[in-house]
């Protein structure tokens, strides 16, 4: 389990290791430092000999950390100089383990000490910065709320214009931790060598110049305190790979599950396709999709495998529908229901219905969420069966009664908040898709890939999750699994035809390549 943790959590975490381990605050520096040298190193090619390596610091423990990271290098043979951008008394003055590691660097006699801090211009910086193999930003750390301004602004503008390997210590400077915000300018890096755990604001936000992150560890275990939760964690790829359902040899399409998807409607019956298409794909062994009237005999000019029904004779659900519904659904063990749904008043009460009340798993998305918003805690809170909520950003603010900037402000507490509200699992769609456990638990999916902003994605990813749901699958290891092989399969099929080329009718042939990664079929000799 890999925890993504807020500046609050993570400076719990450094005094629990001095506290409870009696790690001295300076030895954890020292390991910082070392390695953020080791991925320097790493990144050089394996050595520095000779290399030329530039530290750009600041006052407080991230320029701590760049005092260590330069004397490790230097060690390797490295042609390392230290630049300041702050005062030195400043750093001195503060007593602290920066002033420490900056002695036992100097006591080296290895490294240059270059005083930055009168640098207001960044034109300044270029010559100390020229023909740099590889930048070290330790600048600004995890404390950083204000924006950057004066001489720590023209070195940041000053490295990021320069040459070589840029890596930032912890966070790139400029960056606020919680929320990925660049406070005026902000240090682009490479490569984050963070320490301990990742961060909260570069791992939200897929356009945070955080690149490759890599964790340092600090010596000591990650164990955040209860009362800081709930806490956020990076979904692993090849443990929930791990968990893709499993078909043996004597499996067949009656083992594999029934999934009833409400989909589809006049002139919507793509959204249907695309999302039943995505669920056989994604191993369901029945499914049965269930449309208006127009809806189905459109969609029988189109499906092969996939079943059809209908729960309306006219363009909007009627009194009979919910009974149509609830019957045909006895035998299926999943629904998931919204994608390209007539949107009447006859529909909205349809979906309150289902939701509040049919005893099986139940993904929720596109329409029948907007139907939902003005009741969505009313509807879910008490509903017989687990619910699955996948609502991109505008969708989002509707259900929450809020603008979709407010939601992307604030992603992680929407998604806690929504949760919490329907006692649902909430997937709140876009770069760095989140999935929201009702006790505030999040999971942070690591794909990001701007092709699967298409028509029709997001109806592929709910009968994905359907598929999960109707194979016997938790609710929330479902969305969590389902969120994955999307992302995944989104990243392979944007490589094959290329991301303005992608179309969502491309991904559910993806889906099926990323799911073998997991537990496939056996075969019989397994």
């Amino acid at each position: 389990m890999t925890y993504v943790l807020t500046a609050e959590q993570m400076r719990a975490v450094d005094r629990a290791a001095t506290a409870d381990f009696g790690v001295p605050t300076l030895l954890l520096m020292e390991n910082a430092g070392r390695g953020v040298a080791d991925v320097v190193v790493r990144e050089l090619g394996g050595r520095v000999a000779g290399r030329r390596v530039r530290v750009v610091c600041g006052a407080g423990s991230n320029g701590g950390d760049g005092f260590v990271a330069a004397r490790h290098l230097a060690l390797a043979g490295a042609e390392v100089r230290v630049l300041l951008a702050a005062p030195r008394d400043k750093v001195e003055g503060a007593g602290g383990d920066a002033a420490t590691a900056l002695r036992a660097l100097e006591a080296l006699g290895l490294v240059a000490v270059v005083a930055g801090a009168a640098f207001a211009d960044a034109k300044e910086w270029t010559l100390p910065l020229a023909a740099a193999d590889a930048i070290v930003d330790a600048v600004f750390g995890t404390g950083l709320r204000s924006d950057v301004t004066g001489v720590p602004a023209a070195a940041i503008a000053a490295m990021n214009a320069a040459s070589g390997i840029k890596v930032a210590v912890d966070i790139p400077s400029g960056v606020e931790a919680d929320s990925g915000r660049i406070c005026g300018v902000a240090f682009r890096a490479d490569v984050t060598a963070t320490m301990g755990a990742p961060k909260l604001g570069f791992v939200v936000d897929a356009d945070t110049p955080a690149g490759r992150v890599e964790v340092v560890s600090l010596g000591v275990p990650i164990r955040p305190p209860p009362a800081l939760g709930p806490y956020c964690h990076a979904v692993d790829v090849d443990e929930t790979l791990a968990g893709v359902p499993r078909r043996g040899p004597s499996g067949h399409k009656g083992t594999a599950g029934h999934l009833l998807i409400v989909a589809g409607s006049a002139g919507k019956t793509g959204a249907a396709w695309l999302s039943a298409r995505a669920a056989m794909r994604a191993g369901v062994g029945l499914c049965t999709v269930a449309s208006t009237a127009a809806g189905q005999l459109a969609l029988d000019a189109k499906v092969i495998e996939i079943m059809t029904a209908r729960y309306t004779d006219g363009d909007d659900a009627d009194a009979s529908s919910a009974a149509q519904l609830t019957a045909l659904a006895a035998s299926m063990r999943a629904l998931a229901i919204g994608p390209g749904i007539p949107t009447g008043p006859g529909m909205r009460a349809l979906v309150e219905h289902m939701a509040a009340q049919l005893p099986l798993p139940m993904v929720v998305d596109a329409d029948a969420l907007n139907l939902l918003a003005p009741h969505a805690a009313r509807a879910l809170s008490a509903a017989p069966a687990p619910r699955v909520l996948t609502p991109h950003p505008g969708e989002m603010a509707r259900l929450l009664g809020t603008t979709t900037a407010e939601v992307q402000h604030a992603r992680v507490a929407s998604a806690r908040k929504l949760a919490a509200d329907t006692r649902a699992i909430v997937v709140l769609k876009g770069a760095r898709t989140l999935i929201a456990r009702p006790d505030g638990t999040v999971y942070i999916n690591p794909t990001a890939n701007p092709a699967l902003g298409t028509a029709g994605a997001g109806d592929v990813l709910t009968g994905v999750v359907g598929a999960l749901l109707a194979q016997g699958m938790d609710a929330f290891e479902a969305a969590r699994l389902g969120v994955l092989v999307h992302g995944l399969a989104g990243d392979r099929a944007a490589g094959a035809h290329g991301g303005r080329g992608m179309v969502a009718g491309d991904l559910p042939d993806a889906i099926t390549a990323i799911m073998a990664r997991g537990r496939s079929f056996p075969t019989s000799s397994s």
